[in-house]
């Protein structure tokens, strides 16, 4: 086949296998530009490779595009392996779908090396990509980055073997592989469902432990709330015998005066008490429960505000995550300040259809060469092991529902804000 016509095959295939890849990394800027010019430069090597020794030329080819990708992308070579994997067992199972289907019709289709049966089959292609480039959503596919275990490595790199056989067969040993192709495609198939179906029994396994382990951490704090609503009805008797005693006591001039003061420091208490019983989200209220108590400890002043119902599209333990990691950073920034500086503020509602959550704190702000990397996985400006995954983990846990973090500052606060729709 001339060089021309090996061209434009190569060019029609990989354009289909980025268009594929994209999909995954929808999030990147100038991808389609970077992505044409690594389809035409692949393009070119698989002509120049076509005057090599065969299994190298296969080799060459596919180590180019991946090293290609890495570079122009600057990915990680950890998640540029699973997407590669995946993308390529996608692309492979679309083109065995079609020669199946196209077989049905005419048993002399692919038998040949003719350069129509070839155009005709990367074009459909091309087109498949295309549509599923424009119609498929990154959030769909995000099951696949939710996973944090080996389990879905293991599942991408057997299907990137497997295709990459098929592949091998099919450039060596074409009439074999045409008379054997249904199997070559029903085994992936199987392998695909029987993965996806344990790997989707390990997620509710996974998140169903982190329910427990979220019922286990809050279940004392909210037995203690209990424990302080009963102390406060049982001490209630002693408050009605306080303001009798004040009124047999204190002369007529000053009995409003005193009884004012007593009852307004009655309802300070509780005011936060009766707030945080109406709060409908048993994780929200154990937390700002707990921060209360820290914040009366270290003489921190901090008010909250819950506008609506808690209605979050996170699991309790990712809610629990979050709302722990950013106030924690916030009490911890605050609780050097001198008395009165203190302040820490939550606040939870909902504006123009958005879900909000700020945090905000007083204190010394993120430095301006920092503000950059707070989100990388392990960076950190304090002392200690195991530390700058917090803010990391919450902004995983964010954009995998879609949603924002922003750091801001305003009126002396640092405010860290998650919007979702």
């Amino acid at each position: 086949m001339s060089g021309y016509k090996i061209f434009i095959l190569a060019f029609l295939e990989l354009a289909s296998f980025m268009l594929l890849w994209n999909i995954f990394n929808k999030k990147y800027e100038n991808r389609l530009f970077k992505s044409t010019a690594i389809v035409v430069c692949a393009s070119i090597v698989v002509v120049i490779t076509s005057l090599i020794y065969p299994p190298i030329q296969f080799f060459t080819n596919y180590l180019f595009l991946f090293l290609s990708i890495k570079l122009a992308f600057k990915k990680n070579i950890k998640y540029l392996l699973l997407e590669f994997g995946l993308v390529l067992s996608i692309f492979g199972i679309m083109q065995l779908s079609l020669i199946v289907l196209i077989r049905l019709l005419s048993q002399s289709f692919m038998s040949k090396d003719i350069f129509t049966n070839y155009l005709m089959a990367n074009f459909i292609c091309m087109l498949l990509s295309l549509s599923a480039y424009k119609f498929t959503s990154y959030g769909r596919l995000f099951i696949f980055f939710k996973q944090e275990s080996s389990k879905i490595y293991f599942f991408s790199v057997n299907l990137l073997i497997y295709i990459f056989i098929a592949k091998w067969v099919w450039n060596f040993k074409r009439l074999e592989f045409l008379d054997e192709i249904a199997l070559y495609l029903i085994i992936p198939i199987i392998f695909i469902l029987a993965n996806l179906f344990f790997m989707e029994y390990h997620m509710k396994n996974k998140e169903l432990k982190k329910s427990l382990e979220e019922y286990r951490k809050y279940s004392p704090v909210i037995a203690e709330l209990l424990e302080d609503v009963r102390r406060r009805q049982h001490d209630f008797k002693n408050h009605l015998n306080t303001v009798y005693s004040l009124v047999l006591v204190a002369d007529e001039q000053n009995l409003k005066e005193e009884l004012t003061k007593y009852i307004a420091s009655l309802n300070m208490s509780l005011e936060n008490m009766e707030k945080i019983l109406q709060i409908d989200n048993t994780v929200v209220a154990a937390i700002i429960y707990n921060k209360i108590n820290e914040a009366s400890k270290h003489d921190i002043e901090f008010s909250y505000n819950i506008q609506g119902e808690c209605r979050f599209p996170f699991k309790d333990h990712e809610l629990s995550e979050i709302l722990n990691n950013l106030l924690d950073n916030a009490f911890e920034a605050a609780v050097n300040l001198e008395k009165g500086c203190k302040k820490v503020f939550l606040n939870l509602g909902y504006f123009e259809d958005n879900c909000i959550i700020e945090i905000g704190n007083t204190g010394s702000r993120v430095e301006a060469k920092d503000i950059g990397k707070i989100f990388n996985a392990g960076y950190t400006t304090k002392e200690g092991d195991n530390r700058g995954y917090g803010l990391y983990n919450v902004k995983k846990i964010v954009e995998g529902c879609n949603g924002k973090v922003q750091l801001s500052y305003e009126n002396n606060y640092t405010v860290f804000s998650i919007k979702l729709k």
